[in-house]
């Protein structure tokens, strides 16, 4: 492995790490942008879940784009497509536009993320995965320690605009490091691109995120939203059994007969819902209820975020030490007791609790996140790694559209019924806690379940 390929891991590392300083700074400004825009919290929460959804539609390409397309030219194509979004969004007039503009940002983040994970897998010897993909962490993990601090300075000193804004030159610095080190490995293949696949999941995916995003509005047993999920749990189906036709999948499905690899997809969209989920919940619930200002509530989060740039690196290492069981069991047992912290101590909730909870959730999370990820991608066979990633990042990125879309519903619920939106926001900030602590057990069932007697790769 040579200092070119780390290069190359940083450059596209770059773009995810902006996608992710954008969502979090703006979770900061979401009250802000209630107020000058007179949207509502389950209307402005589209600005991440928006976001999410299209990477989720964007990324199961990534392993026909990948073969087909050059690697160098699809970071350019997805580093001009950030920064366009990221001009849409600092001049937008209406809340539609900065919506927009954070849509073709994830177009961008969508070609980009896969192929930063696509380069360690392919040009990373197997003992040293762990360790780069700590890396590869690590660039992803500094976001949401700078985002909220500096989205909560930047909306109370210069408005919320200024946040797009200082993006730019990272964008630039981004675009010119990967011209200059990613390289070609792998042959171009002459592939058909199978639309039909990708209307099946794009169906699926928007389904889904539109019916919780409805029951926001009107329950979970509103018919809309029974319809919805019927709708998306059929097209689901319908694309596992379109993609054993034999063609060119869009992700080659064999993948999921792997009952390991399923049950560490399902560990890591536990992993993704609950820190998108905490990173909206506590911002809000900082300000609504605690009454505190942006500022102060996206510097809550800056212990535990710069704790966690540290431990990703040593996540990584821990697990090329000890392998997958051991790191990943500590991380999820981490944010389960912080969850569960945070769902006790919630009426009586301090700024010096959320400092040290969320200090522990994050300590969780990078023993978690990008372990299982590296685990799951170890279940495959090495003809199957684009389309286990292409699986792997798709449903990461539909986890958090989730997280974020499920929480905000739950909040907005507590906030009709309650009199005061204080109350109504702690109770249901508390509700949701409760939710993510249950999903951390499930995720340490699982994880004990594939690192039982699972099987070791060595060998790439």
């Amino acid at each position: 492995m040579n200092s070119k390929t780390l290069r190359a891991v940083t450059a596209t590392g770059i773009l995810s790490f902006a996608g992710i300083v954008v969502e979090t700074a703006m979770n900061v400004a979401f009250p802000t942008l209630m107020r000058d825009f007179h949207v509502s919290t389950s209307a402005v929460q589209w600005l991440t879940t928006g976001y999410l959804l299209v990477l989720a539609l964007v990324i199961p390409t990534s392993s026909f784009l990948k073969r087909s397309f050059k690697t160098k030219s699809l970071f350019v194509i997805s580093n001009l497509f950030f920064i366009l979004g990221t001009v849409a969004a600092m001049l937008a007039p209406s809340f539609a536009i900065i919506l927009l503009g954070r849509l073709i940002q994830g177009i961008g983040t969508g070609i980009a993320l896969p192929l930063m994970f696509n380069i360690i897998v392919e040009q990373v010897p197997i003992s040293k995965t762990g360790t780069v993909m700590g890396f590869a962490n690590l660039i992803i993990a500094i976001a949401p320690a700078v985002g909220p601090t500096m989205g909560g300075f930047i909306v109370k000193m210069f408005g919320w605009r200024v946040i797009f804004l200082v993006l730019l030159p990272l964008l630039v610095i981004s675009l010119i490091l990967g011209m200059t080190s990613i390289t070609q490995k792998s042959a171009i293949e002459h592939l058909k691109f199978d639309f039909i696949s990708w209307i099946i999941l794009a169906i699926a995916f928007s389904s889904l995120v539109f019916a919780t995003n409805q029951a926001s509005i009107s329950g979970w047993l509103d018919w809309r939203v029974i319809v919805l999920l019927l709708v998306s749990v059929l097209a689901i189906l319908g694309f596992y059994k379109y993609s054993k036709k034999p063609h060119h999948p869009l992700i080659r499905t064999n993948v999921l007969l792997n009952w390991r690899f399923d049950l560490s997809t399902i560990a890591l969209m536990i992993s993704q819902f609950s820190i998108l989920g905490t990173s909206f919940l506590l911002p809000n619930f900082a300000q609504l209820s605690l009454h505190q200002n942006a500022f102060v509530a996206g510097l809550l989060l800056l212990p535990g975020t710069t704790l966690g740039i540290f431990l990703s690196l040593l996540g990584g290492k821990m697990y090329d030490v000890l392998g997958a069981r051991k790191p990943i069991m500590l991380g999820f047992s981490l944010y389960a007791i912080a969850t569960l912290l945070f769902s006790i101590f919630m009426p009586k909730m301090t700024i010096w609790m959320i400092i040290i909870f969320f200090a522990i959730a994050i300590m969780g999370q990078a023993f978690s996140s990008g372990n299982t990820m590296t685990s799951g991608l170890h279940q495959v066979e090495d003809q199957f790694s684009t389309d286990a990633n292409a699986v792997l990042n798709t449903v990461q990125q539909l986890a958090g559209a989730l997280g974020t879309s499920i929480v905000a519903t739950i909040v907005a619920e507590h906030q009709r019924a309650a009199h005061h939106i204080a109350f109504g926001t702690m109770t249901g900030v508390r509700t949701a806690f409760c939710l993510l602590f249950i999903l951390q057990l499930v995720a340490l069932l699982f994880t004990f379940l594939v690192t039982q007697k699972a099987a070791k790769k060595n060998k790439r």
